[in-house]
């Protein structure tokens, strides 16, 4: 299984707010704004070099938007990939949501829950390539 961990989601009371304080504090960028697209999040990383494209993001939604959404990200290679993955998670009764796809920059997904109770999220066509 070849996933790469892309990124985690969290909610936040004030999007605007938060944004501010993961530039001044962690020196974030927005790599996408996707209010702008008229989804509901915000996708910060560090800057990279021309033409480069982030390794990892930090996507953050405001929690009353988007409730229970915290979960970490993980792009798969296909979606034959993602679907294996739900129904091995779905025999051991910790499937949370059927492949779907959603199309977009959302692409095709799966969200399952960890046996603590944590949401990850596994991905085809949701790369992080795109975003410069």
């Amino acid at each position: 299984m070849a996933t790469r961990w892309t990124h985690i989601t969290i909610g936040v009371s004030d999007i605007d707010l938060s944004v501010k304080f993961f530039k001044e504090f962690c020196g974030l960028t927005v790599i996408r704004d996707r209010r702008q697209e008229g989804g509901g999040t915000v996708w910060l990383g560090y800057e990279t070099s021309d033409g480069q494209n982030p390794i990892y993001v930090l996507v953050i939604a405001e929690e009353e938007k988007f409730p229970l959404l915290d979960h970490f990200g993980f792009q798969c290679d296909s979606r034959e990939e993602v679907d294996k993955i739900a129904a091995k998670a779905n025999e051991a009764g910790l499937l949370i949501h059927e492949p779907k796809d959603s199309g977009g920059s959302v692409g095709y997904w799966t969200m399952i829950r960890h046996p603590d109770g944590h949401l990850v999220e596994f991905t085809f066509g949701q790369p992080i390539e795109g975003l410069r």
